[in-house]
C-alpha cells in the first residue's frame, strides 16, 4: 500500500492476517507502523464500493453485517483520462507506533507524532538518525501504548520531570546490560530494563505493575493507537498492562474466520427458492408432505420433480436449505448457538467434503473409499476416503482482534467487542461491513476410520502419554490463558500429521509453505463426528491454482508422501532434546506442545489454525520406552521404516 511519504509492500491478504487493523508491520525504510481502523479505509474522491464489496451468506447471519468488502488497491493517476478513474489514490491508514526513538550515536530519545512516519535524523546531535525503541505495553482488553520511559526511570507514574532521556547499552544481549538515563535528574535517575518483559509473578501480575513504583499500582492507559490520534487515553481500562517486544507473536492475534464454498451459499439463489416454497400452493404441499415424510431432502426430491420448471436452476442440497431456513433450522447466529458456530461450520463443510460433487466453486472427486475398495496398504494406515478438491473456495473475514492470548471461541460479545476495536464509530450505518478477501485454490482431503482411532486412542500407553499435554493444558485454561476446546489423542495426532503432509508437499507441489494451509474437521460429538483434515492452497488468483496440489493425493503418491512424512517424524535434528523437553516441561506456547519444534513440525502461523500448538510426533511413530503409542507404529514396523 502507499500513502504520501512512503510504500508498504502488502498483498489484499495480509491486511486480513497477520497485518490487520492495529497490527504493526514495517515500510520500505524499516520504520514500525501500525494499521488504522476501517473508518477511513475508503476516503477518497470518486469511490466506487462495487469494486470492493461480496457477499457470503452464512458468514454474515453470524457475523450480523451487511457485507463484507476487500482492502482497497492503490491506483495512481495515469493516461490522459486518468482524472476521471474511480477509486483512485485510496490508501490504507499506516499511523507510527512505537513513537520513542533513539539516536544510533548520542542515545538520546526521542518521541515523535503519530503521523512522521519518514526516517529522521536526531535533533539532539544531528548526526545519527533515529532508532526505535523495541518495547511496547498492551493488555488484554486490546489497548497497545509506548514503554512509560519518564515514569520508569523516575519510579514515579506522576512524574512531571520532562527532561531528555538516554537509552544507554553496556554491551551484552540481555535487558540486564540497558538502561535509561534522564539526562536532567543525573545520576538519582537511572534505570535498568532488566525483567520488564517478565512473566506473570505469584499475584498475577507483571513487573511493570508492581515495579515501577514501589506501593502503586500501574494499570493500562487505554489507549487505541490504530484510531489515529494523540488522545491521551481512548477509554478507561484497569488492567495490568505487560511489556512485549513490539514484534513478539502475542502483541497481534487477528480473529480471522473463514467459511468454505458450498452449494446454495449464494444468498440471491437461496432467497429466490425460499421465496418460491412460501407462494401457494408450494407451500400448502410441502405442509402436507411434512405430515408423512420427516426426511427434508425427500421432500425437497418430490418438490425438485413436481415443480422442475420452476426449480431447473435449484439442486437438492439448495431446496433442503431453503427448507431449513422456513423452519429456522438455518445456520443463523442466534446468541445461544454462537458458542459452537464454528463446530456447526466445519460440520456442514465436512458434509460436502466426504460427498463427491462438481458445482461452481467447489468439486470434490473421490480418489479412495474404503468402504469401496479394500485395499489392505490404506486400512492399516486408518484412512478410510481420500477425495481430491479441484476447485474450492475459501472466504475469510477479520471480525476483530486480541493482544497477550488468543481466545479462539466465538460469541456475540466477541463480535461485538472485534467490532469496537476495528471502527472509532462502530455503530455508524454506513459501518455495517467487514474487510475479507476470497481465495480459490485446490485441495486433498482426508478421512481416517473412526473404530481404528478409538481403539488407539483409548490404549492405557496413550491415555497415559496424552495426560502431560492435557494437564499442562488444563493449567493454562485455568488461568484464561486459552479457552476451552475438544482436546483428545486424535486431535494432536492428526494436526500433527496435517503438518508434516505440508512439510512434505511443498517439495513435489510447486507451492511454498505458507501456501498450504491446513482445515480440520476433528470432533466426538455423537452423530457428528469427524476425523479428518483438509490441506488446500491459501493463496491463489482468482482463475484458480496450478493443480500441482491435487495431482500429489493419488493413492500411489500420496502413499509415498505418507512414508516419508511418517520417517520423517521419526527424528528430529533437535532430538534428543526436542523429546525430552516435551515429555518433562512441554515446548512452545504455553508449553503446549510435546516431541515438536521448529526443526520438525511448526508452519507458519498463516499455514496453522492452532498457532502451533498442541503438536507431538510421539503420538504418529511412538517412543521406544512405550510400545503401542504412535498410531502409525504397525505401519512402521510392517514396512521397515
Amino acid at each position: 500500500m502507499k500513502n504520501n511519504a512512503i510504500s508498504i509492500p502488502l498483498r489484499r491478504s495480509e491486511l486480513i492476517s497477520p497485518f490487520g487493523v492495529g497490527a504493526i508491520s514495517t515500510n520500505n525504510e524499516g520504520i514500525n507502523m501500525m494499521t488504522g481502523v476501517l473508518d477511513q479505509w475508503f476516503k477518497g474522491k470518486n469511490v466506487d464500493l462495487a469494486d470492493y464489496r461480496f457477499n457470503e451468506s452464512r458468514l454474515e447471519n453470524i457475523l450480523g453485517v451487511k457485507e463484507f468488502r476487500l482492502p482497497p488497491d492503490y491506483r495512481s493517476l495515469f493516461g490522459k483520462n486518468g482524472g476521471s478513474l474511480k477509486n483512485r489514490d485510496l490508501k490504507i491508514p499506516m499511523i507510527l507506533f512505537p513513537t520513542w526513538f533513539y539516536c544510533n550515536r548520542c542515545r538520546k530519545m526521542e518521541k515523535l507524532h503519530l503521523a512522521d512516519i519518514s526516517k529522521k535524523k536526531c535533533r539532539h546531535c544531528n548526526n545519527g538518525y533515529l532508532v526505535q525503541v523495541p518495547f511496547v505495553t498492551v493488555c488484554k482488553q486490546g489497548h497497545i501504548d509506548d514503554f512509560p520511559w519518564y515514569e520508569w526511570v523516575h519510579k514515579d507514574i506522576a512524574t512531571k520531570c520532562k527532561g531528555p532521556l538516554k537509552l544507554v547499552s553496556t554491551g551484552g544481549a540481555t535487558l540486564t546490560s540497558m538502561r535509561v538515563e534522564c539526562t536532567v535528574c543525573g545520576e538519582k535517575a537511572k534505570r535498568s530494563l532488566k525483567g520488564i518483559t517478565s512473566k506473570l509473578d505469584n499475584e498475577n501480575n507483571s513487573p511493570l505493575v508492581t515495579k515501577l513504583q514501589e506501593g502503586k499500582t500501574y494499570l493500562c492507559t487505554g489507549r487505541k493507537h490504530w484510531y489515529g490520534t494523540n488522545e491521551t487515553a481512548h477509554e478507561e481500562c484497569f488492567e495490568h498492562p505487560f511489556v512485549l517486544l513490539r514484534n513478539s507473536n502475542n502483541v497481534y492475534y487477528p480473529d480471522v474466520i473463514s467459511a468454505l464454498y458450498l452449494p446454495g451459499d449464494y444468498s440471491s439463489e437461496l432467497k429466490e427458492v425460499i421465496e418460491f416454497l412460501k407462494q401457494e400452493p408450494v407451500a400448502h404441499d410441502i405442509e402436507n408432505l411434512k405430515t408423512v415424510i420427516d426426511d427434508k431432502e425427500k421432500v425437497a426430491t418430490y418438490l425438485l420433480n413436481k415443480y422442475s420448471v420452476e426449480l431447473q436452476t435449484a439442486n437438492n442440497q439448495v431446496l433442503t436449505k431453503a427448507l431449513n431456513v422456513i423452519e429456522g433450522d438455518s445456520l443463523v447466529a442466534e446468541d445461544s448457538e454462537l458458542e459452537d458456530i464454528e463446530k456447526k461450520l466445519r460440520y456442514q463443510e465436512f458434509c460436502s467434503l466426504i460427498e463427491t460433487m462438481d458445482t461452481k466453486h467447489l468439486k470434490v472427486v473421490s480418489e479412495f473409499n474404503g468402504k469401496l475398495n479394500s485395499s489392505v496398504v490404506f486400512k492399516s494406515l486408518g484412512i478410510s476416503k481420500i477425495h481430491l478438491v479441484p476447485k474450492l473456495r475459501d472466504t475469510r473475514v477479520l471480525f476483530g482482534f486480541q493482544r497477550l492470548n488468543s481466545d479462539q471461541s466465538i460469541n456475540r460479545n466477541k463480535i461485538d467487542k472485534g467490532k469496537e476495536l476495528l471502527f472509532r464509530n462502530p455503530n455508524n450505518p454506513e459501518n455495517n461491513w467487514l474487510p475479507g478477501y476470497k481465495v480459490y485454490g485446490e485441495g486433498i482431503f482426508i478421512e481416517f476410520d473412526d473404530e481404528a482411532l478409538n481403539k488407539w486412542e483409548n490404549s492405557s500407553v496413550v491415555v497415559k502419554h496424552f495426560n502431560l499435554l492435557m494437564s499442562r493444558y488444563k493449567e493454562i485454561e485455568a488461568a484464561g490463558v486459552v479457552a476451552d476446546k475438544e482436546l483428545s489423542p486424535r486431535f494432536v495426532m492428526l494436526h500433527t500429521l496435517a503438518h508434516l503432509l505440508i512439510s512434505e508437499m511443498i517439495f513435489e507441489c510447486g507451492y511454498s509453505t505458507s501456501a498450504l494451509r491446513e482445515r480440520l474437521y476433528i470432533s466426538k460429538d455423537n452423530g457428528k463426528e469427524m476425523n479428518g483434515f483438509l490441506i488446500y492452497t491459501a493463496s491463489g488468483d482468482s482463475e484458480g491454482t496450478m493443480g500441482g496440489l491435487v495431482r500429489l493425493g493419488e493413492k500411489d503418491t500420496l502413499l509415498e508422501i505418507l512414508g516419508r512424512s511418517i520417517e520423517k517424524a521419526r527424528w528430529c535434528s533437535s532430538d534428543p532434546v526436542c523429546t525430552e523437553i516435551g515429555l518433562t516441561s512441554g515446548q512452545g506456547i504455553h508449553s503446549l506442545n510435546i516431541a515438536a519444534c521448529h526443526n520438525c513440525t511448526y508452519l507458519p502461523e498463516t499455514s496453522c489454525e492452532e498457532f502451533n500448538r498442541f503438536l507431538d510426533r510421539s503420538l504418529i511413530v511412538g517412543l521406544p520406552e512405550a510400545n503401542n503409542l504412535g498410531f502409525f507404529e504397525n505401519y512402521i514396523k510392517n514396512n521397515n521404516i
